[in-house]
């Protein structure tokens, strides 16, 4: 009880900052940076497109590249904009938290181990503060495609922390996952992404990347940055990949009369979490197509492929994986945001999961966000969860808080406190192996850079 009002009063003090905040911008220089940093792979909005020249092969322009923190440093020393007019940017995030399970406040089984609590980021470990991520970020960026010329660039990111243990793909940094993991460090490291990129001036630009990258699946992302919460869903956690290995084609159509911009996007990898080694030997293909117009953008993903079982082995390449996915943001008005998330997948003679997350977002002012997730996962006979046996379905309900301090200070704009409180009911007693609901709150801070 004293940590539930300790957790209270923590929340409310998170609320006095936002106020303070609050009352601190609204005197502060209107005209002041308001650059948010750090980069996405989500497609630009509509508004973010310019008209090509008339004399000029019709091309989509990118979309404006903000810098952070790092090379705003770099810009004081004379070397950060020399390197941005060439397309390149470094940057990277912080985050961490803290959780606490009321239902059973501490660990039963191992943190690493299949799970007892079934909330993996950060669930897994209880009532203690937690280093989640630490990510650097080097890219560059295909500047001149849009221009009509030949291009390349590249991206590396590596993370460090506690998610790194649950991201690792098939063959890089993941010895402690396949040798007693349970003895190995909390605090891992993990190459996320690394990839090239080659531009080919056909029409808007033709963009070929080759290379380990995140997944085009799903609504939330690794980058915690680009999620409404801490927590994540279990859609997220257990019915997709986290990145794949191979070669990824894209291309972006627009119609400017109409601000409709529609990408189309297919990639040909090693298969779900596979990168050096191939847990079977046989490569799969992931579709997209990404529409944005106006206040209404929609994503189709379709994965087929023989995928072995989770998570590197054994060796099956007899049996189809099939996950179709379809994701619909709808941006009611200025500030108030409707998405949904619908995910089946079906892997041949072994199991089949679906889930249901639908999330809404309240934007009161430039410092204070409402956000709530509702989601409803089916886990064929406890496959993907790791625990096993009959199949299992899973309901959870989160609601909680987005805190930005100083939305219009250049350097610590993306400061974020998020506080939560999260539901979850199973019809069977998985949470600790031996109850049927699990109540947790959490919080976590982070700043891109």
């Amino acid at each position: 009880m004293r940590l539930w009002n300790g957790f209270a009063g923590l929340l409310m003090v998170v609320l006095a900052i936002g106020g303070t905040a609050l009352a601190d911008d609204a005197n502060s220089n209107s005209d002041s940076n308001s650059n948010s940093t750090g980069s996405t792979d989500q497609n630009p909005s509509s508004d973010q497109l310019e008209n090509p020249a008339p004399e000029a092969a019709p091309a989509v322009a990118p979309a404006p590249v903000t810098y952070g923190a790092f090379m705003q440093g770099l810009e004081m020393i004379g070397i950060g904009k020399p390197m941005e007019d060439l397309g390149f940017n470094i940057h990277g995030y912080v985050d961490g938290g803290y959780l606490y399970d009321f239902t059973v406040p501490k660990d039963i089984t191992p943190a690493k181990t299949a799970p007892g609590d079934d909330i993996l980021f950060a669930g897994p470990y209880k009532n203690s503060l937690s280093l989640d991520q630490v990510d650097l970020t080097i890219e560059r960026d295909m500047v001149n495609l849009s221009k009509g010329s030949w291009d390349a660039g590249f991206k590396i990111e590596g993370i460090y922390g506690r998610d790194a243990f649950f991201t690792h793909s098939n063959g890089i940094l993941d010895n402690s996952n396949k040798n007693g993991g349970l003895t190995g460090p909390d605090d891992q490291l993990d190459l996320l992404q690394a990839y090239v990129a080659l531009g080919i001036p056909v029409g808007t630009g033709l963009s070929v990347e080759a290379g380990k990258f995140v997944s085009l699946l799903g609504f939330e992302s690794v980058d915690p940055t680009q999620n409404s919460f801490y927590t994540h869903s279990y859609e997220f956690s257990y019915g997709k990949p986290y990145t794949q290995t191979g070669v990824l084609m894209k291309y972006t159509f627009s119609d400017p009369s109409t601000d409709n911009v529609l990408t189309v996007t297919g990639s040909v990898t090693r298969g779900w979490n596979q990168s050096i080694y191939d847990n079977n030997g046989d490569p799969d293909a992931v579709f997209q197509i990404h529409d944005v117009s106006g206040s209404l953008d929609w994503t189709l993903n379709m994965l087929v492929g023989p995928e072995g079982v989770l998570p590197y082995g054994p060796s099956d390449d007899s049996h189809l994986w099939v996950v179709p996915e379809g994701i619909v943001n709808w941006k009611v008005s200025d500030q108030f945001t409707i998405s949904g998330d619908l995910l089946y997948g079906d892997a041949t003679q072994l199991t089949q999961w679906f889930s249901g997350a639908f999330y809404l977002k309240y934007q009161i002012d430039p410092h204070v966000a409402i956000n709530s997730r509702f989601e409803y996962y089916h886990d064929g006979k406890g496959v993907t969860t790791g625990v096993g046996g009959n199949d299992i379905n899973y309901t959870e309900a989160t609601v909680g808080v987005a805190v930005t301090p100083l939305p219009n200070n250049p350097i610590f704009q993306s400061l974020t406190i998020r506080p939560e409180v999260r539901y979850d009911y199973a019809d069977e007693a998985v949470f600790d192996f031996a109850n049927f609901g699990q109540l947790t709150a959490s919080m976590d801070i982070y700043w891109k850079f």
